[in-house]
């Protein structure tokens, strides 16, 4: 449809930058779009979050998460953060001109040949990923100051944070900006390989944080930590999640897997069994108990295994045979046997004689 406006009653005005349309529009989250309104509106060189929480109805967390987004994105400058209550938190000072002030965390020891000029040191400790346990890097935490201090440092860090809004299609939590600055920084991975996990997970449903870092931790034990190896598990990963939607559908299962059943069919998979068998199996199975049992399914095709079956002709081939030498023992089975009809007919035929009787007989 088209409109035509009229433009009227209008009060104050305020500026926003044309980046914010042409470059944050399509990712940016509503939310963060409304905090920034409520701070370029603003007459006042300070804000207080909690007064945009209240103005606006969105949490404290998203609203802190969306100033440190858009200090990111240079529409404003974070100079310090405090809290009410003159504590001091763990949040940014993300504009460029943060990196030429001086402050406590930054300041070292001068002396007067320097002419008071100071050091920056590293705002986090080193950490030597084959020196930290997996529980340690789990545990890693970041402040808002320094997640601004890494991406402005570290270009592949902020190419990499905007690729994965790309993925995702919208903007990263302060969380998540946590959780992969931690897989790139304790883990060893790389931006790209970081990317790519995250492209299968958006994929399948699964992009949450969470699910990624299970994922990458799980890799680490495992380690496989460079390009090529996480490559080749994302290949496998792919292949496996198809085969698992097959099977569901052949299977006739309208709700997701269980891990139990994953962990079956992914046995099945490394056995070196494919889907027609897979189904054979199936099949057999509700000929025998009339439903669906992932245990006895899971000794059908153990049994195949065993016998090197792999292929249907080879099950047809293996069943003719079973079935021949069941004959075979039924035949044998029934030579040693009596045959009732003519055990039977024996008894109706045959009077046997009575000795008393006879002898009376002959009198």
């Amino acid at each position: 449809m088209k409109y035509k406006i009229e433009r009227k009653n209008w009060g104050r005005f305020f500026t926003v930058p044309f980046n914010v349309v042409s470059e944050h529009i399509k990712l940016c989250s509503g939310d963060f779009l409304k905090v920034l309104l409520v701070i370029l509106s603003s007459d006042k060189n300070e804000i207080i979050s909690e007064d945009i929480s209240s103005l606006t109805g969105i949490s404290t967390d998203i609203v802190d998460d969306a100033i440190v987004y858009w200090s990111q994105a240079e529409i404003f400058s974070v100079l310090n953060v405090t809290v009410l209550k003159n504590t001091e938190i763990k949040a940014s000072s993300v504009s460029k001109r943060m990196d030429t002030e001086r402050t406590d965390t930054e300041r070292t020891e001068t002396d007067d040949s320097n002419n008071d000029k100071t050091q920056k040191v590293s705002l986090l400790p080193a950490i030597n990923p084959t020196e930290n346990s997996l529980e340690k890097k789990s545990h890693v935490k970041y402040s808002s100051k320094d997640i601004a201090n890494i991406v402005n440092s570290q270009k592949e860090i902020k190419e990499m944070f905007s690729q994965l809004e790309v993925i995702l299609k919208r903007n990263l939590r302060f969380t998540e900006q946590c959780g992969y600055i931690n897989l790139v920084e304790n883990y060893g991975f790389p931006a790209a390989s970081i990317l790519m996990l995250v492209q299968y997970c958006e994929d399948i449903g699964k992009s949450s944080i969470r699910y990624v870092e299970s994922i990458a931790e799980s890799w680490f034990e495992q380690d496989i930590t460079s390009y090529k190896q996480v490559e080749t598990e994302i290949i496998k990963m792919i292949k496996l999640h198809k085969i698992e939607n097959k099977v569901a559908n052949i299977f006739g299962l309208t709700t997701n897997l269980t891990k139990k059943q994953r962990e079956y069919i992914n046995s099945w998979t490394d056995l070196g069994f494919d889907t027609d068998m897979i189904q054979l199996a199936y099949e057999k199975c509700v000929d025998q108990i009339n439903r669906l049992s992932f245990p006895y399914i899971n000794k059908i095709i153990t049994s195949w295994a065993g016998d090197k079956i792999f292929t249907i002709d080879e099950v047809n081939i293996n069943d003719a045979k079973v079935k021949k030498n069941n004959s075979k023992k039924k035949g044998k089975e029934k030579e040693h046997s009596y045959d009732l009809d003519e055990f039977y007919e024996f008894t109706l035929n045959h009077v046997p004689k009575i000795k008393g009787k006879d002898k009376k007989n002959n009198e």
